[in-house]
C-alpha cells in the first residue's frame, strides 16, 4: 500500500504542480529500490493514458458558426478554433503541452532506473522499459505534430521541433530541438521497444507489440513514408484485427473492453466536452444517413433555437473518447498506402472490409473506384467518417495540405470581435503556438511564427 501511495503522490505532483520549465515537480519521486514501484508507476493511467484535445477544435471536422456556440466553447478553445496568435494567456497552462510532458517523467524514470531495481525478473524489467518507450514515443509524436511543422525530409533538420527531455531530471533547462531529432527519438524508442513487448497485453492501456506496430504505422504515415506505414499497419493487424459489427451490438463496449482499440489513449479534456463537438457541414456531407456511425455516434443538439449535429461518443458510456491507434485506423492506413502504390482495387477492398461493419446488411453498398486517385479520395473521406474527433484530422490536414487534391483554404471568424483568420496550405497557423505560460518561465523556448 505504501508503494502505491508513493506513486499516487508522484502523479498528483506531476499533474497539479509545475517546474519553471516543463510543469513537472521534482518532489515526490519514487525511491529507487523495488521493481514493483516502477510497475505501479506504469500502471498509473491518469498520467500515461491521458492525451490531448485541442486538435479537435482546430480541425475542419468542427464548426461553431453562431455567437452562442462560440461563447459556449470558452475563451481558450475559441482562440484555438480560430487559430489565434496564442491559445492560452500567460497565466494559464496549455493542457496539451502539460499532459504530454507530464507523461514523460514516469516514462523517463522507468527507462533510466528500473533495470537497476531489486525484485522482478530481467524479462519483466525489459518489458517495463519497452512500455515506457512506447508511451514516450506517443507523447513526442503528438507534441511535434502540434507544436512543430509538418515533417519534411528536406527541412526537418532545421525546422523547430519541441524540447526533448529523456532523463528524469528537471534541473535541465530544455530548449527546442528540430523536427528530425524528435522523429528520430520516436522511431528509435519504438524500434527498441518491440522485442520486449508481448504480442497483446493484458489490457489495451498497456503497450504491446501490436500497439507499437500501430503507432509506427501512424508515425510513418505522417512522415509520408507510405511503404513503411503499410507494412507496420499489416503487422499490427496480424496481431489484432477484430472489428465491431455495429449492426449487431446491443451496447457500445467500454474503452477498456473495446476489441478495436489497440492502444488506449483518452482525450485530455473531460467527456463533458463531447456535447460541444459540433460536426462541420463538410463532415456531415460525407455521411450516408444510414451509416451507423452517424445514427449511433452523433445526435441533434439545440443551441439558441438552432439544431446542430454533434458527436455523442462520450455520452454513450460517459467516459472520455479514445484517440489512440485502433484496428479501423490500421485498415485505413493500409488502404491509403495501397491507393498511393497504385492498387485501387486493393485499397477499396480494404475500406469495404471496414464499411461492411458500419452498416446494416440491407443498407450496405460496396464502394468502387475508377482509378488510384479516386480510390485515394475515397480512403481519405472514409478516414474522416471513421476517425472524426479522435485528434487525427488536424494531423491529416497538415500532411495533406501540400497535395493539390486535398489542399484547402479555410477562414474562421471570432463573431464577438469580427476578427477573421485564414488557414492556407502550409500556413504557420498549422503549428500551435508555444504556450506563453512556459515561455515566461523559460525564455529559452523560441516561439513559433504566426
Amino acid at each position: 500500500m505504501k508503494k502505491i501511495q508513493i506513486c499516487l503522490l508522484l502523479a498528483a505532483a506531476l499533474l497539479q504542480s509545475c517546474s519553471n520549465y516543463t510543469n513537472i515537480k521534482t518532489e515526490g519521486a519514487l525511491t529507487p529500490g523495488d521493481y514493483v514501484n516502477y510497475r505501479y508507476l506504469m500502471n498509473n493511467m491518469e498520467l500515461l493514458e491521458r492525451s490531448v484535445d485541442i486538435p479537435d477544435f482546430t480541425s475542419d471536422d468542427a464548426e461553431y458558426n453562431t455567437l452562442q456556440l462560440q461563447q459556449s466553447l470558452g475563451a481558450a478553445n475559441l482562440r484555438a478554433y480560430t487559430w489565434s496568435e496564442q491559445f492560452f494567456d500567460v497565466n494559464t497552462a496549455d493542457p496539451d503541452w502539460r499532459l504530454s510532458y507530464a507523461a514523460l517523467y514516469p516514462a523517463n524514470l522507468v527507462i533510466q532506473d528500473v533495470m537497476k531495481s531489486s525484485g522482478g525478473t530481467i524479462s519483466q524489467k525489459k518489458q517495463l522499459v519497452a512500455e515506457a518507450r512506447v508511451h514516450r514515443a506517443y507523447s513526442y509524436f503528438t507534441l511535434v505534430n502540434e507544436y512543430g511543422k509538418q515533417y519534411n525530409e528536406a527541412t526537418s533538420a532545421t525546422d523547430p521541433g519541441v524540447p526533448l527531455i529523456t532523463a528524469a531530471d528537471v534541473s535541465i533547462t530544455p530548449v527546442r530541438t528540430n523536427v528530425k531529432a524528435v522523429y528520430d527519438l520516436v522511431i528509435s524508442d519504438l524500434q527498441a521497444a518491440i522485442p520486449d513487448l508481448p504480442p497483446l497485453n493484458t489490457h489495451n492501456i498497456y503497450p504491446s507489440k501490436a500497439g507499437a506496430y500501430a503507432l509506427f504505422a501512424r508515425v510513418y504515415l505522417q512522415m509520408g513514408k507510405y511503404t513503411e506505414a503499410g507494412l507496420y499497419a499489416d503487422s499490427a493487424l496480424a496481431l489484432q484485427h477484430q472489428l465491431i459489427d455495429l449492426a449487431k451490438i446491443t451496447a457500445v463496449p467500454l474503452r477498456l473492453d473495446n476489441p478495436e482499440i489497440i492502444l488506449s489513449k483518452k482525450a485530455g479534456a473531460s467527456h463533458t466536452y463531447g456535447a460541444m463537438q459540433v460536426l462541420s457541414s463538410s463532415l456531415l456531407a460525407l455521411y450516408d444517413k444510414k451509416d451507423l456511425r452517424y445514427t449511433l455516434f452523433t445526435t441533434d443538439y439545440v443551441n439558441g433555437g438552432v439544431t446542430y449535429r454533434t458527436n455523442k461518443v462520450e455520452s454513450i458510456n460517459y467516459e472520455t473518447r479514445n484517440i489512440g491507434p485502433g484496428v479501423p485506423e490500421m485498415l485505413l492506413i493500409k488502404a491509403e498506402t495501397q491507393a498511393r502504390a497504385g492498387d485501387a482495387a486493393a485499397a477499396i477492398a480494404t475500406i469495404n472490409t471496414l464499411r461492411q461493419k458500419r452498416f446494416a446488411a440491407a443498407d450496405y453498398i460496396a464502394l468502387t473506384a475508377t482509378d488510384k486517385d479516386d480510390a485515394l479520395r475515397k480512403v481519405i473521406a472514409e478516414r474522416r467518417r471513421e476517425l472524426c474527433f479522435k485528434c487525427l484530422r488536424w494531423f491529416d490536414m497538415k500532411r495533406l495540405s501540400s497535395e493539390a487534391a486535398f489542399a484547402q483554404s479555410l477562414t474562421r471568424t471570432d463573431l464577438a470581435t469580427g476578427q477573421s483568420t485564414t488557414l492556407t496550405p502550409g500556413s504557420n497557423r498549422y503549428v500551435f503556438p508555444i504556450p506563453a505560460y512556459n515561455i515566461q518561465l523559460n525564455p529559452a523556448l523560441e516561439q513559433n511564427p504566426r
